[in-house]
């Protein structure tokens, strides 16, 4: 009777187990390192050209992933253009939530909100290229993303600290919210360039711009519930 030792296979189990590990974790690292590839030669390309005009083999031409490899990841430019959208927007909800919890006032919150959107634009690289030369593909990224409604969202909390429910209805106050992230989106489209977009006074058009609206509902801090 052949005997075995009394770990002998507990031993196999584990280097079994330790070698599937190293395994599957430098799939999962070569995957992460395929995904970025890809997602930064097509920022880039979709920056240079545009999207319409870009071509799944100039993605992966500047990414260095074979075509297979690529489609394993995206089954279309279009798709990728999304990912990268929403990445975007994502970023921008983020920013603009923080800088808007500093609000003492309506003028402020729109004021600060405006900036840290504007001011994140400028300091992500390509991302004015990025908007400018997919201006209609930005759009329709726009009106149906769950980010923006979720900014939406986010905009429509703080304006209802300065703006009680007995002045401006939610379904109003959600219009208002929705046109302020319009304004701002079509200065951008329509400054198309950095240095247009870097100006301080384009915040501080937007703000005025805006103000001069909710002036109408604004209750003074004197006359606000609590």
């Amino acid at each position: 009777m052949t005997e075995f030792p009394k770990d002998g296979f507990s031993s196999m189990l584990n280097t079994a187990s330790s070698r599937q590990y190293r395994a599957s974790e430098k799939r999962k690292l070569t995957r992460e390192q395929n995904c970025a590839a890809i997602q930064a030669a097509a920022w880039r390309v979709f920056c240079s050209i545009g999207m319409d005009a870009a071509t799944v083999r100039d993605i992966v031409n500047l990414s260095g992933v074979s075509p297979g490899t690529f489609y394993n990841y995206f089954r279309t430019k279009e798709a990728i253009f999304e990912v990268l959208s929403q990445n975007l927007f994502e970023k921008i909800r983020i920013e603009t939530r923080q800088a808007a919890s500093e609000a003492t006032n309506a003028e402020e919150l729109l004021f600060l909100t405006y900036r840290a959107y504007l001011d994140l634009l400028q300091s992500i690289d390509g991302a004015m290229a990025f908007i400018g030369r997919n201006q209609h593909n930005v759009r329709a990224q726009l009106y149906r993303s769950t980010t923006i409604r979720g900014l939406s969202a986010n905009l429509e909390e703080d304006l209802r600290r300065f703006i009680p429910a007995s002045i401006l209805s939610q379904h109003d106050l959600m219009l208002a919210s929705s046109i302020i992230i319009a304004a701002g989106a079509e200065a951008v489209f329509h400054g198309g360039r950095p240095l247009a977009i870097s100006a301080p006074e384009l915040h501080e058009f937007l703000t005025k711009f805006m103000m001069g609206g909710l002036n109408a509902w604004l209750v003074p801090a004197s006359q606000r519930p609590g």
